[in-house]
């Protein structure tokens, strides 16, 4: 299911939550909004299973981040530079968390601190 559904599910459900809570006692108001946030942290916790679409977004992601990135990429503060070995694998890597963030499955896009090898301007 994509984010745009599930949130778009989340919201049909939270109309529905606030309109069938009118005639229910506290305790099954809150037995009621429990059962609907356990449905939506089971959904955010389950499994993703990825396949061959996924296999080939990813992989022509990195083949076009191989293409158009500079070749001379440092990271870090202390602009460690990256080998033209692992340039690729580092497309790889920044393909693949580019994707699972795109199909909702990180809550945080973690990235690459790439920096240029210049000296700061004062």
């Amino acid at each position: 299911m994509s984010n745009k559904e599930l949130e778009e599910q989340l919201n049909s459900d939270i109309i529905r939550f606030l309109d069938n809570i009118r005639n229910q006692t506290k305790n099954d108001q809150i037995y009621t909004l429990r059962n609907l946030f356990d449905k939506y942290i089971h959904l955010n916790q389950a499994d993703y299973l990825m396949d061959s679409y996924d296999l080939n977004r990813i992989v022509g992601s990195a083949k076009t981040k191989f293409c158009n990135d500079n070749m001379k990429v440092f990271l870090g503060e202390r602009k460690v530079p990256v080998t033209q070995g692992d340039l690729s694998n580092l497309c790889v890597i920044e393909a693949t968390i580019g994707h699972l963030n795109k199909i909702g499955c990180l809550k945080k896009l973690p990235r690459f601190d790439k920096r240029e090898d210049r000296l700061p301007e004062d």
